[in-house]
């Protein structure tokens, strides 16, 4: 029971920053831009989107989101 737990919460933990990306890109690109954050987050702080952006590109991808959500920096969305 523990193993087939652990491998279904290692999958779905893999799997989520995608679906949240996929969730919050609105245009398809593979990416989130600031209007796209701020669609999703509507209640997040001024420099959120800075801080999660760590690149410095100006969009967010499927990493910063996921080490994001690891730190606590964002929640986890629910669908």
């Amino acid at each position: 029971m523990f193993k087939t737990t652990t491998a279904a919460t290692f999958a779905l933990a893999i799997a989520l920053p995608g679906a949240v990306l996929a969730e919050m890109d609105a245009n398809g690109d593979g990416a989130v831009t600031m209007s796209e954050f701020q669609d999703a987050y509507p209640d997040a702080e001024a420099g959120t989107f800075s801080a999660v952006d760590t690149n410095a590109d100006g969009a967010l991808s499927e990493e910063e989101i996921a080490a994001a959500i690891d730190a606590g920096k964002l929640p986890e969305r629910e669908s």
